[in-house]
């Protein structure tokens, strides 16, 4: 093992050398060193983003030390952005750290293009307008580069015991989202080398240790067999077929302790559910990047595409998707454990080899070479071809522009919900529109809570939300904040964000969409779409 494999050993199993190779190429801005912001990075940092970037214009106060942990007494008075990067820089030398002393809406001024060389631009402690301006940039960018290079936009911030997280990226696709298991056994419907193998058991003339050890895959497939020849062909729909399937395996055990047959019974409820292309799937086949490729298009609309096409072609798929080719562990001799998995392996195989054809097809027709996807890349995608997943994020201006009320209104008919906390922190945005500060910001922070009050109220109003929704005790706790950040709450946020960050990155696990609320002071988090 190499000194890189064995630093990072235990992430490349979460999201192997694909995942670190896109993580190690990422470059992530931050715009102001905010504790929230640092602690983001620092999760970005240790396990080895490419590059990352801190604009800020300000210097290191007092109260900074005080709420950031990479800050000192010795940074009193000097750029809160060459600090932090300097500080954060300690952590793993792979991460190669930049800083600019700058105003991000100055610099915007004066590079237009500034964000275009960046992965993730993350804001934190920007006002409302700024933060949806830098927002629109991203997602415009997005739009325009068809999906090929999108700048996923984050929003995070804290104040007091509040924590908040906005995610927006126009498209994000993910291949692998990580399923509990991928196994696909197709008991209900065998194909002839599958069919075939069961058949090599002899049930009644094994001795007891090698009967003890037939695949429990073997033996629902014999007596799956055994049901649809006496019913017509078809598989056990009702529970009371179900239960009469288990009879029958139970009536082939020699004693009880056949442990390879109560796996088989442990399995007989799912694998009496019909093999069938899951109806998320079908969705994807029918949504417009499929029937508009183009050159430009992304390569999981091509894979989509292909996969359409293997899919309707039933005299190779059978009406179904690709096998996965995997095979959960099982009581089993080594020699016919092997045997069946490799079975499974070979008609995965051969499935993939289809949709590899059927795939260059589909690129020479939009013009690209037939063999601009791996296929390395198409066997991975048959294998999760039954949890292809895409997330689409509402930009973060039609949140404010077409707010969803109905939603909004459930969310706030619970009492015990931290969504409230969402229309505090709104409100407090609204309330730095009037006085161009937030509240709290001064000596005699209780003059705020009436005008906070009538934010809250104007904001519930335009819901349609009866203003008694938001008590006057959650006002006056905000106000009392006065936007001060607590660092355990820094960084318990930062854990959060930093994690839906590396999803976003690896484009591995599926993250959340699309904002994520944290009360500190009854410790409950929920996550809610805008």
């Amino acid at each position: 093992m190499d000194a890189k494999t064995q630093k990072y050993d235990r992430q490349l199993r979460l999201w192997g050398g694909n995942g670190q190779e896109a993580l190690e190429s990422a470059h992530i801005l931050l715009v102001n060193a905010s504790p929230v912001g640092c602690e983001v990075l620092k999760n970005l940092i240790l396990p080895g983003i490419g590059q990352f970037t801190i604009v800020d214009a300000g210097t290191v106060a007092l109260h900074d030390v005080g709420s950031n942990f990479f800050f000192d007494l010795e940074s009193v008075g000097k750029s809160r952005a060459e600090k932090a990067c300097e500080f954060l820089s300690e952590l793993n030398e792979d991460a190669k750290g930049h800083w600019i002393k700058n105003d991000i809406s100055t610099l915007l001024k004066e590079k237009p293009d500034f964000l275009d060389q960046f992965t993730i631009v993350m804001v934190s402690e920007v006002t409302q307008e700024l933060a949806t301006k830098i927002a629109k940039i991203c997602w415009d960018h997005g739009k325009t580069t068809q999906a090929k290079k999108q700048i996923s936009f984050v929003w995070v911030r804290t104040v007091g015991l509040i924590g908040a997280a906005r995610i927006v990226t126009p498209e994000h696709t993910i291949v692998e989202t990580h399923p509990d298991s991928v196994a696909d056994l197709r008991i209900d419907s065998p194909f002839p080398e599958l069919d075939a193998y069961w058949r090599t058991f002899d049930f009644d003339t094994q001795d007891n240790l090698e009967f003890g050890h037939i695949p429990y895959v073997a033996i629902l497939l014999k007596f799956m067999d055994q049901w649809k020849k006496e019913h017509n062909g078809q598989t056990p729909s009702t529970y009371a077929e179900k239960n009469q399937l288990k009879a029958l395996i139970r009536s082939g055990m020699r004693s009880a302790d056949d442990e390879n047959f109560e796996e088989a019974l442990s399995s007989v409820l799912r694998s009496c559910q019909a093999t069938v292309v899951p109806s998320s799937i079908k969705d994807l086949f029918s949504d417009p990047e499929v029937e508009n490729l183009t050159a430009e298009s992304i390569d999981f609309w091509v894979l989509v595409k292909a996969l359409k096409e293997f899919v309707a072609d039933t005299s190779k798929s059978a009406g179904l998707l690709p096998l996965s080719g995997t095979i959960p562990d099982m009581k089993a001799q080594t020699d016919s454990y092997v045997k069946l998995q490799s079975i499974y392996k070979a008609k995965a195989k051969q499935d993939a080899q289809v949709v590899a054809e059927i795939t260059g097809r589909v690129l020479e027709k939009i013009g690209r070479p037939k063999n601009s996807i791996a296929f390395v890349d198409i066997e991975a995608f048959c294998k999760f071809s039954a949890f292809l997943k895409v997330v689409r994020h509402r930009s973060l201006e039609s949140e404010y522009v077409e707010p969803k009320t109905e939603q909004i209104a459930l969310h706030l008919a619970d009492p015990d919900s931290v969504f409230v906390q969402y229309v505090l922190l709104r409100a407090s945005d609204a309330f730095y529109g009037d006085h161009g500060r937030y509240p709290g910001e001064n000596e005699s922070w209780e003059e705020d809570v009436e005008h906070l009050q009538g934010n809250v109220a104007t904001l519930l109003e335009s819901w349609g939300v009866d203003k008694e929704a938001v008590s006057p005790e959650r006002v006056h706790e905000i106000c009392r904040y006065g936007m001060g950040a607590i660092h355990n709450i820094a960084s318990l946020m930062g854990g959060v964000v930093s994690q839906e960050i590396i999803k976003v990155i690896t484009r591995q696990y599926v993250p959340m969409n699309n904002t994520v609320l944290f009360d500190g002071a009854a410790s409950v988090t929920g996550v809610f779409e805008l």
